[in-house]
């Protein structure tokens, strides 16, 4: 991967965990609502391992 595709993957990873993190905030305030029965933990998870990804990757780009 070049540092196009690895800036979109850090960008895109990094809004599924704010959206993740949104998510489980909403769970919290309305326990009921149809949202609240959606994985946000894993939603949040997911993105969280992508900016990791794309944090490691970045690293071993500037570095070579």
């Amino acid at each position: 991967m070049d540092m196009d595709t690895t800036a979109m993957l850090m960008a895109g990873s990094l809004g599924i965990a704010v959206l993740g993190g949104a998510g489980g905030w909403l769970r919290a305030r309305a326990p009921l609502a149809w949202h609240a029965h959606l994985p946000w933990n894993g939603v949040a998870f997911i993105g969280v391992a992508g900016v990791l990804f794309a944090a490691v990757h970045l690293f071993t780009l500037l570095r070579g």
